[in-house]
């Protein structure tokens, strides 16, 4: 079941992957280290870069570093900024409302056919890596924990045998992995998450749809408020402008 999902996710957007047997080129490398800093917020939302810093920080030449930003800039995680360099893109309100929307839609509906059609192995294995939780702070354990709970609600959306709500599932998620990492550096969840999951697997694997439905809502609810939060005691949001031109540049 998890090789599964790992198949659909395969489609995602994200870092680029190699093609087996070929030889990735410094350019790949580049986008990879710089997209992994983007959304692990080691590179802040509404920070201003240039290709000589980024350059120096992960050891790229100018060319690979420009070839990287011109496609960070195409998928808008990046805007261009005439000779000041590159913005890297925020973390705005209408970000966390319409994806934590979509979330709650496609998560619901999968939900309710999921339940009493779950890999009960697969989600106590996953469940089991998650519990071991993250350190607020610590980008690499925060990455491990979202990676495993991710998988953990696609293994849940695969029971529905669903590819496409799968692959919608799993895009919308990878997209909120900057909100998570924004988030899961407040505090720690870990506790709080193991309950989560205890209480959903127990309603799935019983075929109690109305009982995980209810949970699942609940646990995006709290996944939301612990974002906001985040983003209502950051500088970097505090501190941003919201004037007209600066929101027209990310809405046009």
């Amino acid at each position: 079941m998890i090789a599964s999902v790992t198949r659909i996710r395969s489609g995602e957007s994200g870092p680029g992957r190699a093609v087996p047997g070929t030889t990735r080129r410094r350019s790949d490398e580049a986008y990879d280290a710089i997209y992994r800093a983007i959304v692990r917020c080691e590179v802040a939302p509404g920070e201003i870069v240039t290709e000589l810093q980024l350059g120096e920080r992960f050891g790229f030449g100018r060319a690979a570093v420009r070839a990287a930003l011109d496609r960070l800039s195409e998928r808008r995680l990046l805007r261009p900024m005439r000779r000041q360099g590159y913005c890297v893109k925020p973390i705005t309100l209408r970000d966390v409302n319409e994806l934590f929307e979509l979330r709650m839609i496609l998560e619901l509906g999968a939900i309710r056919l999921a339940a009493g059609r779950v890999d009960e192995a697969s989600l106590r294995h996953l469940d089991s890596i998650c519990s071991q939780g993250y350190k607020p702070g610590d980008r690499e354990s925060e990455a491990r924990f979202l990676a495993a709970n991710s998988e953990f609600h696609l293994v849940i959306a695969t029971a529905t045998g669903n590819e496409r709500l799968v692959s919608f599932l799993a895009q919308t998620l990878s997209e909120m992995e900057r909100l998570f990492h924004f988030g899961l550096a407040a505090r720690n969840r870990t506790d709080e998450m193991r309950s989560e999951h205890k209480a959903l697997m127990e309603a799935l694997i019983a075929g109690d749809a109305e009982r995980a439905e209810a949970v699942t809502r609940e646990q995006i609810v709290t996944s939301k408020a612990m974002v906001m939060d985040a983003l209502l005691t950051s500088s970097t949001l505090l501190d941003a402008s919201i004037s007209p031109a600066h929101r027209s540049a990310w809405t046009e």
